[in-house]
């Protein structure tokens, strides 16, 4: 006997709410109608193919929150099962969502003829899901309809709740949606396929050709795209930070820095000594964002130095040298690959707290890669854990990373998974090392001529260790991990600052010869 005829559920279908009249009035007569029916199906009615050949319904968190929202949209193509209820052709992944979202019912096209052709079963599930018949949305056009749905009325709320995406995920893709038709054209020809996140920073720097050539350029080369865009607003604060400021281009010749002048006993401030005629201010130039104060004529303003106090200021620097017109230390090769490599190292310390903020720290689980990484850390306790660990939850840097201070995490232990435990176990980690690359001398660690409190090879290892976990790493942080020499001839010249010619890294490209302790940033006598 035909499955149709078996099949009560047939028989109990309403003629004006689903099927044709012919099956509704005498379902033995088996008719065959040229489009399947459609109504809402009972989810416990509904059986999945026996032989469904996807083996992996990928019921990522977006959809199943889509489904929970919105339902399902798309019938599912169903036909009748042998006895009752009815097996599902296409559309196990939305059931599958259906039933974990606790659904009652889902629409359903059912196609009676179906029942006894098992092998055009197949020939559906073919069609319905193979790259040969069906193109899915680019990530731009993705883009381009949630930002028409956006300009049509619907509030990023209501973006968020139907496609299941995080409230950052909408925010960057709405950004993307308003890229300029020429910058949308050059992203569609990259070989390299992005993310709503990459189409966001592009909408960032949207105007800014430069910005958006650099950004395209990192794209094709498949260099991490938030490490040059992180290099790009370094690029913008320094030039801010210039217009805000009257400067000259050098210490004038008989000024005196600042941070050597006393005035009646007390030392001198940028703020106290706003008001002096003498005021002003230059860039020294491995610091092009923060001002190096000074007064142009200290002894005429009453002002005393301050390793000679009681003796008015003559025109001295904070070396007791004379000032005026010093060399500049930029204009020597090995100086400038130092400085610009400074300004890579602070970015890509910015871009990673970001990602272990945004996509470690939350995560539910650690994979076993971490698991490995924090127990041989424990075994091997190196520098960084060994002086940094005991005060790690106690620094602002761990609540900046992790999201929450010490005491939440504490309070969390006891009813944690077991697989959240090991992100609980990475926290004091992971900001030990954070703060040993990044505070102080460990700013320096990327080059292999300087004394660092966190040894080269344990900051390779802790980097590689991230990488392992999906970070990006920079090619700085490539070349620490490498355990190799930084040169910026590992930077594509396309992604380096204009102004920053590529022969910067000097002879060889070496750091060997990177110049005295007191030329770099964190000098404390060369501090403004």
């Amino acid at each position: 006997m035909h499955p149709t005829t078996e099949n009560p559920a047939i028989a109990d279908l309403q003629p004006a709410e689903t099927v044709s009249p012919e099956l509704a009035a005498d379902p033995a007569a088996e008719p065959r109608p040229e489009a399947p029916s459609r109504l809402m199906l009972p989810v416990a009615e509904l059986t999945a193919h026996q032989g469904n050949v996807r083996e992996d319904l990928n019921l990522t968190d977006e959809f199943c929150a889509s489904v929970a929202s919105e339902g399902v949209r798309i019938p599912l193509l169903v036909t009748p099962a042998e006895g009752s209820g009815w097996r599902v052709i296409e559309g196990h992944r939305r059931l599958a969502a259906a039933i974990h979202a606790g659904l009652a019912e889902v629409p359903c096209d059912i196609d009676p003829g179906r029942a006894g052709d098992e092998a055009g079963q197949y020939v559906d599930m073919l069609l319905a899901n193979s790259h040969s018949y069906r193109a899915n949305y680019t990530v731009l056009e993705e883009a381009a309809a949630l930002f028409a749905a956006h300009q049509a009325g619907a509030s990023r709320t209501r973006l968020r709740k139907a496609t299941g995406r995080t409230p950052a995920q909408v925010k960057a893709a709405l950004a993307a949606g308003s890229l300029p038709a020429d910058t949308k054209t050059k992203a569609a020809e990259l070989d390299r396929a992005l993310t709503l996140e990459d189409l966001a920073l592009l909408a960032e720097f949207d105007g800014d050709q430069d910005a958006t050539s650099r950004l395209l350029s990192a794209i094709e080369l498949g260099y991490p795209l938030e490490h040059t865009a992180q290099r790009i607003r370094q690029d913008r604060a320094e030039a801010a930070e210039h217009a805000r400021i009257t400067i000259t281009d050098q210490l004038p010749d008989g000024a005196a820095w600042l941070d050597s002048l006393t005035h009646d006993g007390a030392d001198l401030t940028p703020d106290s000594h706003a008001a002096c005629p003498g005021h002003g201010a230059t860039f020294r130039s491995w610091n092009l964002l923060q001002p190096a104060w000074y007064c142009t004529s200290p002894a005429s303003h009453g002002h005393a130095s301050r390793w000679n106090l009681g003796t008015p200021a003559a025109s001295t620097g904070t070396s007791g040298t004379t000032t005026g017109s010093q060399p500049d230390p930029a204009q020597d090769p090995t100086r400038r690959l130092v400085i610009t490599g400074n300004k890579a190292w602070q970015a890509a310390a910015d871009v990673r707290h970001r990602w272990l903020a945004a996509s470690l720290f939350p995560r539910k689980t650690a994979p076993r890669e971490a698991h490995v990484f924090l127990a041989r850390q424990l075994l091997a306790m190196p520098g960084p854990l060994s002086s940094g660990l005991p005060v790690a939850t106690s620094k602002a840097l761990f609540a900046r990373l992790t999201g929450h201070e010490h005491a939440h995490w504490l309070d969390t232990t006891s009813t944690a998974p077991t697989g959240r435990l090991a992100i609980v176990m990475l926290a004091p980690v992971i900001t030990a090392y954070e703060h040993a690359l990044t505070d102080g001398e460990g700013r320096s660690i990327w080059r292999t001529d300087r004394y660092s409190p966190c040894p080269r090879a344990d900051a390779g290892t802790y980097l590689a260790f991230l990488a392992s976990l999906g970070y990006p790493l920079s090619a700085i942080e490539q070349a620490v991990a490498d355990g190799s020499p930084w040169t910026r001839d590992t930077t594509p010249a396309s992604l380096l600052t204009p102004d920053q010619p590529e022969d910067d890294a000097g002879p060889g490209g070496g750091t060997e010869n990177a110049g005295p302790a007191s030329d770099d940033a964190s000098s404390p006598a060369q501090a403004a």
